[in-house]
């Protein structure tokens, strides 16, 4: 029931990006992406559309983790959709996993969107101003028709080398950028049950967190990777994990997040999600 929920959220998520285009098109809202946060906030101290969007994101990731990576985001359909596609024609990914590729999505984040426009809102002057209608929704994309062939290309690709979630957990920088608050986050992935060691959770996740490691050493999911997809709360065979709120600040925090990362993908063999 839960997973019919979050791909009915992914479908209902381009359902309006088509009637963004179609009935506001640049002259009430304008492009609403997440790049606009630093080319328009951070670089010229412009608020628009695409600003408010990141900063709702940050907020609201604050409270219920990378939900939005999981249940909003174009670019995780188009990948969930190429997997599916792919595993209807038994074609194999030839996957690539190397933990060297892990940093990329932060390098791509600092070097491409932080540093130019912090350096540019530092040399130049910065005035805060409103225009929720700029910029126009194409003035960062390519025309439809290649944008769509690229952006469906690249996804099969990516998949395929990389796998079910590839484009999240090495190449993008929103996800790094969210990864802040995610860490804060009051809802997580929580062990309410008792677990049978079965790591149904940890095959189940498409991002490659051992969830079952983790829900045994710290009763939730501390990897910041994780994007709230619920596939491993769907698929415990015990019912041991559930969502849920806890106040941080009576949790016993003996997390140990370079633990975490040094344990989180050993097991890790991503074609076998195929």
């Amino acid at each position: 029931m839960v997973q019919k929920l979050r791909i009915t959220s992914l479908i209902l998520i381009h359902v309006f990006i088509l009637l963004h285009v179609y009935y506001f098109g640049s002259e009430t809202i304008g492009s609403i992406d997440f790049q606009e946060f630093f080319h328009s906030f951070m670089k010229l101290g412009v608020i628009n559309a695409g600003a408010l969007l990141v900063i709702f994101a940050f907020l609201f990731t604050l409270i219920f983790g990378r939900f939005f990576c999981g249940w909003a985001c174009h670019f995780g359909a188009i990948q969930e959709l190429c997997w599916y596609i792919l595993k209807k024609l038994n074609i194999r990914p030839k996957t690539i996993d190397s933990k060297l590729v892990t940093i990329l999505p932060l390098v791509i984040l600092l070097n491409f969107y932080v540093i130019p426009n912090i350096y540019y809102a530092y040399q130049n002057q910065w005035t805060l101003s409103i225009a929720i209608n700029e910029p126009e929704i194409w003035a960062f994309l390519p025309g439809f028709i290649i944008g769509s062939l690229t952006f469906f290309i690249d996804g099969f690709l990516i998949v395929y080398f990389l796998g079910k979630k590839g484009f999240c957990r090495f190449i993008c920088p929103w996800g790094a950028f969210l990864k802040i608050p995610t860490s804060l986050a009051l809802f997580k992935v929580r062990k309410t049950g008792d677990c049978t060691y079965c790591h149904v959770c940890t095959d189940e996740c498409p991002i490659g967190i051992d969830v079952s490691y983790e829900i045994n050493k710290f009763n939730k999911v501390v990897n910041s990777n994780c994007t709230s997809c619920m596939n491993c709360t769907s698929g415990c065979p015990s019912n041991a994990l559930s969502y849920q709120f806890s106040n941080p600040l009576k949790e016993d925090y003996k997390l140990n997040q370079f633990l975490t990362k040094k344990n989180a993908y050993k097991h890790l063999n991503i074609s076998k999600n195929f």
